[in-house]
């Protein structure tokens, strides 16, 4: 068995759907696809990828996570500095609504 943290976990099984949610908003925003991927770090194939799969509509159903999500697809449109601990905290509430062990922030 490989050993591996949390955050290596999250980093394939949760993280490319919160950035496909925030790309999803920042589109709905206004923002260019090209640019929204740009800004997010994610292709937009992975994108469309992502973008119907029922994880990310687990994701947007959640009223908390969904408002997290809004909030920093805001700041990202605004082009305010973002803290990555933000991130972070979406994350760890995400990996519970997908089914995985939230860590310890």
């Amino acid at each position: 068995m490989k050993w591996q943290t949390q955050c290596e976990i999250a980093y394939i099984k949760v993280v490319p759907f919160i950035r496909s949610a925030l790309i999803k908003k920042l589109v709905e925003k206004g923002m260019p696809l090209r640019k929204a991927s740009k800004s997010v770090g994610l292709s937009i194939t992975s994108y469309e990828k992502h973008v119907n799969d029922k994880n990310l509509q687990l994701l947007e159903k959640n009223d908390d996570i969904n408002d997290m999500i809004d909030a920093l697809a805001n700041r990202i449109y605004s082009g305010e500095k973002i803290d990555p601990i933000t991130f972070c905290i979406i994350c760890s509430n995400s990996r519970k609504i997908l089914g995985l062990t939230p860590c310890n922030l």
